[in-house]
């Protein structure tokens, strides 16, 4: 049932927390002990050593347990009266200070990683958050994935903060604290979860999995803070264990036929990415964008002609002469943009949604329809696409973005509003595994350098 800490807590006030997780945190709390301590209180230094993926965040949360104790001096019964907030719902709170039950547990994280200490409701949603600190609260964020590892300096790439960053601030210097929290957890959808899990495995449960699909191949586009970034925002990515790559190319004449064999062959759902740099005759700033599509592909509903064609040659299930339709993925597909700023556009559910939600075409499938030859995403099913890439990739002047038409994702703005044509420098596939069982080696990999 404890130690006796634990049960002195218990003997005078009711606990949210169980029995044995009371023992786990009366075990951990000496171990923090060990670090460092003064008089059996902890200090900074007691915290850092736990936290090595996130040292700067561990001084933070100190200082704000610190200022959560009555007496300013973090013992048993104070370590365990914060972390209520951090690792219970609100209905479940029994000790922790009324002023902060309201907060959910990304905005508890978000306040820790700011560094703010006020105590009031009202002036914590006065507190300017500024693009810089917006910046770090993501970038913590995002080291969550990385558990009890140290950050090499090489994966501290702040490019996935910051793009979450742009999205949110949009050229603004500054937002109030409510602004900026409302504005991250509608890019990251999952993030209140993530803070709970991950304070979780922290002082309860270390043996709590969580963590980014693994990659099959290294990667000249996707890192572990892009992955954490779409795990976050999606919840079919957020089931995802392993990307097996399928394509990788610095963009060809011929790439489409391969695209097409294995958009055809898949059985699995398909992440596209594409980087895109402006040209001289565009914009002078030569800037990079990264932008793509994950394309949700169910086995047991088909809507592709060649796919239907090639699971029933013989036409049992599939009448070859129904209308060809060219237009493969469902609804659980969405596009999205990586740089310079973050943007999930998730298909669309109304009665007007023309569910077109990946295209491919190809003069290797000899259908006498007069349908463009290329691989589009999104749009109204008469031709417009949200994204096309002209079977000729390397022709920049028609592989295009529209931003105006579309009925089958959410609109705003894949890239920036002056981008019409595209001018693509790379291109990666990705297939989604989900099950353990399925993670095995593809042979039909094609690696274009």
């Amino acid at each position: 049932m404890g130690g006796s800490k634990s049960k002195s807590i218990k003997k005078h006030a009711k606990v949210a927390f169980s029995d044995s997780e009371l023992e786990i945190l009366e075990v951990y709390f000496e171990l923090l002990k060990c670090h460092d301590s003064l008089n059996g209180y902890l200090t900074q230094k007691s915290m850092v050593p736990e936290f090595p993926e996130n040292p700067d965040f561990s001084i933070k949360l100190y200082n704000w347990m610190r200022e959560r104790c009555k007496n300013q001096q973090i013992d048993y019964t104070n370590f365990v009266i914060t972390l209520e907030l951090l690792l219970k719902e609100q209905q479940e709170y029994y000790l922790s200070d009324y002023k902060f039950r309201v907060l959910e547990k990304f905005e508890l994280f978000a306040l820790i990683s700011l560094g703010c200490l006020e105590n009031e409701k009202e002036a914590i949603n006065r507190f300017q958050v500024s693009y810089s600190q917006g910046s770090q609260v993501i970038k913590e964020l995002l080291n969550m994935y990385y558990f009890n590892k140290e950050v090499t300096n090489s994966q501290r790439n702040d490019l996935a903060a910051r793009s979450v960053a742009n999205s949110i601030f949009d050229q603004k210097a500054s937002l109030p604290f409510n602004q900026f929290i409302g504005q991250a957890k509608q890019q990251l959808i999952y993030a209140n979860k993530m803070c709970k899990q991950y304070f979780t495995k922290k002082f309860i449960d270390p043996h709590l999995k969580y963590g980014i699909p693994t990659l099959t191949s290294s990667s000249f586009i996707l890192n572990d803070q892009i992955l954490a970034l779409l795990q976050m925002s999606s919840p079919d990515f957020n089931r995802i264990k392993q990307l097996d790559l399928k394509f990788s190319s610095s963009v060809g004449y011929d790439d489409l036929e391969h695209i097409t064999e294995i958009i055809i062959e898949s059985q699995q759902p398909l992440l596209f990415i594409f980087r895109n740099r402006e040209d001289e005759t565009q914009n002078d700033t030569f800037q990079q964008q990264i932008f793509g599509a994950y394309i949700s592909i169910d086995q047991t509903i088909e809507t592709h002609f060649i796919r239907k064609q090639q699971k029933d040659p013989m036409g049992i299930l599939y009448n070859p002469n129904d209308q060809v339709s060219l237009y493969f993925g469902d609804e659980k597909s969405f596009l999205f943009s990586l740089l310079p700023k973050y943007q999930l556009f998730m298909s669309t559910f109304d009665l007007k949604s023309k569910q077109c939600f990946g295209y491919i075409n190809s003069r290797a499938f000899n259908l006498k329809v007069p349908q463009p030859y290329g691989l589009g995403f999104g749009g109204d099913g008469k031709g417009n696409f949200r994204i096309w890439i002209d079977e000729n990739l390397k022709g920049n002047a028609t592989n295009r973005i529209n931003n105006s038409c579309d009925q089958t994702y959410e609109m705003g703005y894949l890239l920036e509003p002056h981008i019409e044509f595209l001018n693509l420098t790379s291109i990666e596939i990705w297939g989604a595994v989900f099950e353990e069982k399925d993670m095995r080696p593809s042979n039909q990999n094609k690696l274009r350098n």
